[in-house]
């Protein structure tokens, strides 16, 4: 980790989303291949995907496996999540398919005119700070740095993710289905803690060739703060 005094965070223009200092809306979606109700769910966030200043990923769980169906890209990690989340929002329940916008909002996945609309609200919201990411090999330099004022303490995110996949259920609720799943999670996890106070710059190890993407999200899992692809 390296102090950065005095000094401009490089600016780095992703294919996609806007320029690293403006609002990029992160959405979650907690979704199961077990679950008959998540592939309208699966299909709008393939379409959310494409939106510039989106970054929108599939996390799917794995407490519907019992029903019949073993997700194969379910994770109890990625429920346990889903749970930090319910007992922020004050929810006493997880359900599938669930959006989390931002790290902030949560709804039901398929709910696409509500889900549009905070999306649009969301990106009127100014970021509190300016999140680049730059991979180079298995390492990924990420820089971040307060805007106008000192932010929030953070904490950063590494995000790998499967670009695509279309999947044949075998079992259960969906049997006989084929449904095709965009930016599969496949591995996350708490990287490095900012305290918002001053620009930061982190060396920050990865593995294998799949996608990288960086939250920044207030202590304990909180809202998102900015967040950007590692290229």
């Amino acid at each position: 980790m390296r102090h950065i005094i005095g000094a401009t965070c490089m600016s780095l223009t992703l294919a996609g989303l806007p320029a690293a200092a403006d609002p990029v809306v992160v959405l979650e979606l907690y979704t199961s291949q077990g679950c008959s109700a998540c592939p309208p769910a699966d299909e709008l966030l393939n379409e959310l995907a494409d939106e510039d200043g989106v970054l929108a990923f599939s996390f799917h769980v794995d407490y519907w496996d019992y029903i019949g169906w073993t997700d194969t890209f379910g994770s109890r990690e990625n429920g346990q999540r889903q749970k930090v989340y319910a007992k922020g929002f004050g929810e006493r329940m997880v359900y599938t398919p669930q959006l989390v916008i931002q790290g902030q909002a949560a709804m039901v996945g398929h709910k696409a005119e509500k889900i549009e609309a905070m999306i649009q609200k969301l990106r009127g919201h100014k970021p509190e700070a300016r999140l680049d990411a730059v991979r180079d090999g298995d390492m990924v330099r990420v820089t971040v740095a307060p805007i106008a004022q000192p932010a929030a303490a953070s904490e950063l995110y590494l995000v790998r993710y499967q670009p695509e996949a279309t999947v044949k259920i075998g079992k259960g609720e969906n049997a006989g289905r084929e449904i095709t799943y965009s930016n599969i999670v496949t591995d996350w996890h708490l990287a490095e803690y900012w305290d918002g106070s001053s620009p930061e710059e982190y060396d920050l190890p990865v593995m294998g060739d799949q996608p990288v993407a960086v939250l920044l999200q207030r202590r304990g899992q909180g809202p998102v703060v900015a967040a950007a692809l590692a290229r």
